[in-house]
């Protein structure tokens, strides 16, 4: 599995059952490894989240400031 597979399947759960820790996964990882965020941005799309996928990379931007911060 892939680093970009692994964000899709923890962004799946948060997509579908508002699982936020599975949100903090995701960017974690996507914080950690080298990944396609543009393909994350296309599966997102087609699976009908612009808005959560939004969410996800706003609160990627913040966690990225905060940790550049410290």
């Amino acid at each position: 599995m892939t680093s970009t597979d692994s964000i899709k399947d923890r962004l799946a759960a948060y997509y579908h059952w508002n699982y936020i820790q599975a949100l903090e996964q995701a960017i974690m990882v996507a914080n950690e490894q080298k990944s396609d965020i543009g393909e994350v941005r296309r599966w997102s799309l087609k699976e009908g989240h612009k808005d959560k996928f939004q969410h996800f990379l706003d609160e990627l931007k913040t966690s990225q400031k905060n940790t550049s911060q410290k």
